[in-house]
């Protein structure tokens, strides 16, 4: 399947949702839009497991995201999804509950330090720069709603 890298508009991921395994691929020209894609991927530098693929895409009608080898369905209401800064910003860790037990703690580097400097940088900048952010589900729509229009954008139809 095809993954959009989340920060190239030139490269994509050539991803096995069940391996976990993935190359990165040149684009022949910039990406323009999404509609070719199953998904987005971030390839993330963890001090401990080295570089890692994050991603979230769509496989089989439903939602999944994965952190290397390991995956999830992102809408799995026994799932809840943290996302925080440590070390002063400089680390990020996001962590996945299952009845209140963590089953995975992903910590990785941030990639965007310098600008924690920059006055005006927000919540907004560094999910731009940051792809697991957005696995944190939003309290203000259903979980059905999100589920059925994260579907929708990656699969262009509503999901049975």
């Amino acid at each position: 399947m095809k993954l959009a890298d989340y920060t190239s508009d030139d490269r994509y991921f050539d991803f096995d949702p069940n391996s976990g395994h993935f190359s990165r691929v040149k684009l022949s020209s910039p990406r323009k839009d999404c509609s070719n894609f199953s998904g987005m991927a971030q390839l993330l530098r963890s001090p401990r497991e080295g570089s890692v693929l994050v991603a979230s895409y769509v496989a089989n009608e439903e939602a999944w995201i994965s952190i290397g080898v390991e995956k999830w369905k992102l809408f799995d209401e026994s799932l809840v999804i943290k996302h925080r800064e440590t070390w002063g910003g400089f680390i990020c860790e996001l962590s996945i509950f299952k009845e209140d037990r963590c089953t995975k703690k992903f910590t990785y580097f941030r990639i965007d330090w310098f600008l924690l400097v920059d006055p005006t940088y927000d919540q907004l900048d560094f999910s731009l720069a940051h792809l697991p952010v957005d696995f944190v589900r939003s309290e203000l729509t259903s979980l059905q709603k999100q589920r059925e229009d994260f579907i929708q954008m990656w699969m262009g139809k509503t999901p049975n």
